[in-house]
């Protein structure tokens, strides 16, 4: 036996249709302002949300910026008086070889621009030894070596009317100076 084929027919009439197409047309427009709306609310949302997010990040940066200048600054106080240190410590220790070396270039420019000039060495008594071999090196005909008062730990070279100061200390009181500089510095 063969089944018998279902056949469904619709017995409505055609002013129902007109009433179920209405209906599914005022649920089309009505999920379409919704989904419109949402989505308004749900941009407008997101910006809001951006936005906070955004000023958070500005003042989190700020902070971070200002901690990092603090810092920074603290760093500073804390590493100048270990440099005035390492000046202190270092500087005498290269002195004499400092000294040494400028007055060997300066003797020889005078040689260069002067050779008959006269010049007097002025010094301590203990870098006398020092200066007369580097003045025996460049080989100066006319030099005289004198002793500075005790306490003056510099070298002064006269040659005429001109004089040149050869002082340690003042240029390890120039790096103390930048070293301060340095530290209060914005």
């Amino acid at each position: 036996m063969r089944p018998a084929a279902l056949r469904l027919d619709s017995f409505s009439s055609g002013a129902a249709d007109a009433g179920q197409l209405a209906a599914a047309i005022e649920r089309e427009e009505a999920f379409q302002c919704g989904y419109e709306k949402g989505l308004a609310e749900g941009r407008e949302a997101s910006l809001d949300a951006l936005t906070q997010a955004l000023a958070e990040f500005r003042r989190d940066m700020q902070i971070g910026q200002e901690k990092e200048a603090a810092l920074r600054a603290d760093l500073r106080k804390a590493l100048a008086p270990v440099l005035h240190a390492l000046v202190d410590l270092l500087g005498p220790r290269s002195q004499r070889e400092r000294l040494r070396l400028a007055l060997a270039e300066e003797v020889a420019r005078i040689i260069e621009h002067a050779p008959d000039r006269a010049l007097v060495v002025r010094c301590p008594q203990d870098l006398h030894p020092d200066l007369a071999d580097c003045l025996a090196r460049a080989q100066f005909p006319q030099v005289r070596i004198e002793n500075l008062p005790p306490g003056r730990e510099m070298v002064e070279l006269v040659a005429g009317q001109g004089t040149i100061l050869f002082d340690p200390a003042a240029v390890g009181a120039e790096l103390k100076a930048i070293i301060d500089d340095i530290k209060t510095e914005d």
